[in-house]
């Protein structure tokens, strides 16, 4: 078998150019940029989507349980299985935007969240993070937000189950699977 590595001194950021908005819509803003890549070609319409920096919470509970919200997702056209999440807004951190999507979609309250890392979800075309968190010994005290976007039914799964979801590839958002490995990883399952 050949090794087929790119030399590490080929591997270079790109050159922006120019950049303009192409779509300015307030949940989708588009840029157009015009960048130089490291060989020196010119790409002069390379589009990114602005997209928001998301945080998202592993709850876990005292007896074991995570907590799960089942949503469905329009633009997959699928019921999906996810940990809560959402956008981090302006005034607020990471860790403060996952205590709130955990309370707004779930119901659930955490008092001790430790990062998992971050990911980045589509890199070639999406400038957000996603900022992963766990917390654990999450109590159901909290006050759940009914959004009529996004209709949430809450889940309970043991680690073995929610392993058993991911197997059989029934974990598909991107964000939750990568902060799911990482929880159970760190739980020691």
């Amino acid at each position: 078998m050949s090794d087929n590595t790119i030399p590490e001194d080929q591997i270079k950021k790109w050159e922006k150019l120019s950049s303009s908005l192409a779509l300015p819509e307030p949940w989708f803003r588009v840029r157009k940029d015009e960048v130089r890549l490291a060989s020196g070609k010119v790409i002069d319409d390379y589009f990114v989507w602005e997209s928001p920096t998301i945080a998202t919470m592993v709850p876990f509970t005292e007896d074991g349980k995570f907590v799960l919200c089942e949503q469905y997702r329009y633009a997959v056209d699928k019921i999906m299985y996810q940990f809560p999440a959402g956008g981090v807004g302006k005034s607020e951190s990471p860790e403060e935007a996952a205590k709130r999507e955990l309370e707004e979609e779930a119901g659930y309250v955490a008092e001790a969240v430790e990062p998992l890392g971050d990911s980045a979800a589509y890199p070639t075309k999406m400038s957000g993070w996603h900022h992963l968190y766990l917390a654990k010994n999450v109590k159901p005290t909290g006050e759940k937000h009914e959004d009529e976007n996004e209709p949430t039914r809450v889940v309970l799964k043991t680690p073995e189950e929610l392993w058993a979801m991911i197997n059989a590839n029934e974990f598909q958002v991107a964000d939750s699977l990568v902060a799911a490995l990482l929880a159970l990883k760190k739980l020691g399952y």
